[in-house]
Order: structure tokens, then sequence, then C-alpha cells
């Protein structure tokens, strides 16, 4: 009976010992896929972070231009009508004053 008893104990020690290999490979596993998934989307986060910069660069560099263009159609007009441009901003300044300071 001793010894049926020491076989079953044996026979659960193994069980047991082969269940704990099993859920430490399987613990191991998940960690990996884990560590995986977040190298996956730390990559993917890092192309999206450079595409929005270069787009970013794109747009700031397509204002720009826009923006000098039209300070050098500005220029012009002005260089072949300086008594209107001179009237146009004597009256935004006359409003801009006005809606300063108001009536009092």
């Amino acid at each position: 009976m001793a010894t049926n008893m020491a076989d079953e104990a044996s026979k659960l020690a193994a069980k047991a010992s082969d269940r704990i290999d099993t859920a430490s490979q399987q613990a191991k596993d998940m960690a990996q896929r884990a560590a995986q998934t977040v190298q996956d989307t730390s990559e993917a986060a890092w192309d999206v972070a450079q595409k929005a910069s270069a787009q970013a660069r794109e747009a700031a560099g397509a204002a720009y231009a826009q923006g000098e263009r039209a300070a050098r159609d500005l220029a012009r007009r002005v260089e072949e009508q300086p008594l209107t441009a001179l009237l146009i901003a004597g009256a935004v300044g006359y409003a801009m004053a006005y809606l300063l300071h108001g009536r009092r």
C-alpha cells in the first residue's frame, strides 16, 4: 500500500511538474507575443509620425510659397496704383481705430 501511494504521489508530482512547465512555456510565449506587438505598434506609430511630419513640412512650404506670391502681387499692385493703395490703407486704419476706440 505504501508503495502504491508513493507511486501515485510520484505520478501526481510528475503531472504537476509537466503542467507547471506547460504553463511556464505558455507564459513565455505570451510575453514574446506581447513584446512583438509592442514593437510592431511602436514602429507603426513612428511611421505615422514621420509621414505626418513630412506632410506638415510640405504644407508649410506651400503656405510660405503662397504667402510670397501674395506679397509679390500686393507689391506689384501698390506700384501700379499707389494712390488707390494709400486710400485703402487709410480706410483700413480708420476702420480699425473706430473699432478699437469706438465713440466716446
